[in-house]
C-alpha cells in the first residue's frame, strides 16, 4: 500500500549519511495436533484468545509439518532414533520419550549441550536425533535441529569418552520483504488475519512497537503500519523465525513512530533489542537484566535437575556466563541476605519497593550487605558456580507476595534505558543500512 504524505522519514543522522520419513512425519504431527484439539476444548471457553493461541500452537512460526523437517535432499536414516520436542515438555522429558533412552543419557546430552543453546528458544516439532552404541548402552551421536538448515551435534570423543560439542550452518539466503497495511480493529488482530505474516512476527512486531504506543488508548481503525522482515532461505525453503528490522506506525493520535533492531557482536547480548531512532529502549519497565548475556540454560518450571536427576520444580531460570561477569540488581530494593546458603552457593536476596523479592544464586563474589539500598542496574555481585552447581552461571529468580514464584522471561527487563558511547554509534551505522535496505526494497532493486 501507499502510505499518506508526507512519507515516513529517514532520522537526521541518516539523512546525513523429501519420503518416508516425511510420511511418519505428517503422522506423528497428526496425533500431537489432535491432541491439542482435545485439550483446547477441555478449556475453550476459560482461557482469554490470547491464551488459547498460545496453548495451540507451542511453536511460534509452526510451518505444516513443524521444525523436525529432513534436510532437503536426506534421507531417514536406520542408524539414528528419532524423536521430537514434544509440547509442554522440557527437553530432558522429549529425550526421554525416544525409545531406549535412559536417564543418565538425557542427562549427559542435556548437560553437554547446555553451554551452546537457549533452553528458551526450544520449539514443539523440533528434531532430536540419537546413535546409540552397538550394545545401546551408551550414545555415540546427538543432533539436535531446530530447522533444516541448523545442526547442533554431540560425538563421542574415542580419547576423552566424553560427548564433544559442533555446530553445522548450512549457506543460507536472506531476503527482505515489507508488510504494511492498516489497522483494523487491533494490530494483533489486523496482522493475526494476514497470510505472508507468521505468528513469530507477529509477536515480535507487537513487543517492538507496544513499547512506543498505547494500543488501548491511541490506536485508531485506519492507522499505518510499515514493517521491514529478514527472512533466511536455504535451496529456496524459508527458514521458521525471520527478524524484524525496522517497524513504523503513523496514527491520527499516536503520530509517527518508529524503531530500529540493534545487534551487538555477541548474538548472546542483552542489548540485542529494537531502539528509538534516538537509541532509547522502547520498554517502558523500569527493570534491568540481571546479566549483560541472556542465554538460557535452565528454563522456569518442572525440570530434571542436571546434577541429581529428579524431576523437580525450577523456581527461576538460570543464565550462561563466565565467572566474574557483573550481576546487577533489576530494581531499587534493600537487600534482606548476602551470604553462602548450602545448595544455593553465595546468595543475595532483594527486597523492592512493592514488596516482590528477586533472588541471585551461585555468585562467586558478594558486592552488597543486608539492609543496604541499592538502584537499578546497580553491581551487586559475580556470576559464579558455588553451591550446587554445574558449572558458572547465575540463577535468577522472582517471588511476587500474591502470584508466588514468577518466570523472569515473561517479565519485560532491559538492558539499558539508551545506548550510549560505542553502541550509539554501532547503532547508528546499522540503522543507516537499515534505510538502504529499506529503501531498496521499496523500490524492488
Amino acid at each position: 500500500m501507499v502510505f499518506s504524505q508526507p512519507p515516513f522519514p529517514a532520522p537526521p543522522f541518516l539523512q546525513r549519511k523429501s519420503h518416508l520419513r516425511t510420511l511418519a512425519l505428517v503422522f506423528g504431527i497428526f496425533v500431537v495436533c489432535a491432541g491439542g484439539v482435545f485439550y483446547l476444548l477441555a478449556k475453550r471457553g476459560t482461557a482469554p484468545e490470547e491464551e488459547r493461541e498460545k496453548e495451540w500452537c507451542p511453536n511460534p512460526d509452526a510451518p505444516s509439518l513443524g521444525y523436525a523437517t529432513l534436510n532437503p535432499g536426506e534421507k531417514a536414516s536406520s542408524d539414528y532414533a528419532e524423536g521430537w520436542i514434544l509440547p509442554y515438555k522440557g527437553f530432558e522429558e522429549s529425550l526421554m520419550a525416544i525409545s531406549g533412552v535412559t536417564l543418565a543419557m538425557a542427562l549427559e546430552i542435556t548437560n553437554a549441550i547446555r553451554d551452546h543453546i537457549d533452553f528458551s528458544k526450544i520449539y514443539a516439532g523440533e528434531s532430536l536425533r540419537i546413535k546409540f552404541s552397538p550394545d545401546r548402552k551408551m550414545v555415540e551421536e546427538f543432533i539436535y535441529s531446530p530447522n533444516f538448515a541448523t545442526f547442533h551435534t554431540l560425538t563421542r570423543d574415542r580419547t576423552t569418552g566424553t560427548l564433544a560439542y559442533s555446530y553445522t550452518r548450512l549457506p543460507t539466503e536472506t531476503r527482505y520483504r515489507i508488510i504494511s497495511g492498516t489497522l483494523e480493529g487491533t494490530l494483533n488482530a489486523s496482522l493475526a488475519k494476514r497470510a505472508d505474516v507468521t505468528t513469530w512476527i507477529r509477536q515480535a512486531v507487537n513487543n517492538a512497537l507496544e513499547g512506543m504506543i498505547s494500543f488501548s488508548t491511541d490506536a485508531r481503525n485506519g492507522d499505518e503500519y510499515r514493517i521491514l522482515v529478514a527472512e533466511e532461505f536455504y535451496r529456496g525453503n524459508r527458514l521458521p523465525g525471520g527478524k524484524v528490522l525496522y517497524a513504523a506506525y503513523r496514527g491520527k493520535v499516536s503520530g509517527f513512530r518508529e524503531a530500529f533492531w540493534y545487534e551487538d557482536p555477541n548474538p548472546d547480548s542483552a542489548f540485542n533489542a529494537h531502539y528509538t531512532v534516538e537509541g532509547k529502549a522502547l520498554a517502558s519497565t523500569g527493570m534491568r537484566l540481571p546479566v549483560d548475556r541472556i542465554r538460557v540454560t535452565s528454563p522456569f518450571g518442572i525440570r530434571i535437575h542436571p546434577l541429581t536427576g529428579r524431576r523437580q520444580m525450577h523456581n527461576g531460570v538460570d543464565y550462561a556466563g563466565a565467572i566474574g561477569d557483573p550481576v546487577y540488581a533489576v530494581t531499587t530494593g534493600t537487600v534482606t541476605f548476602a551470604a553462602p546458603d548450602g545448595a544455593s552457593g553465595k546468595k543475595i536476596v532483594i527486597r523492592h519497593l512493592d514488596g516482590t523479592l528477586t533472588y541471585y544464586l551461585h555468585l562467586s563474589a558478594i558486592g552488597v550487605k543486608v539492609g543496604q539500598t541499592v538502584k537499578t542496574g546497580q553491581i551487586i555481585g559475580r556470576v559464579g558456580s558455588t553451591g550446587l552447581s554445574n558449572g558458572p552461571h547465575l540463577h535468577f529468580g522472582i517471588f511476587d507476595k500474591k502470584q508466588g514464584w514468577v518466570n523472569p522471561v515473561r517479565i519485560k527487563m532491559i538492558a539499558a534505558p539508551t545506548l550510549e558511547g560505542n553502541r550509539f554509534e554501532r547503532f547508528k551505522t546499522q540503522a543507516l543500512e537499515i534505510h538502504r535496505i529499506l529503501e531498496n526494497t521499496a523500490s524492488g532493486s
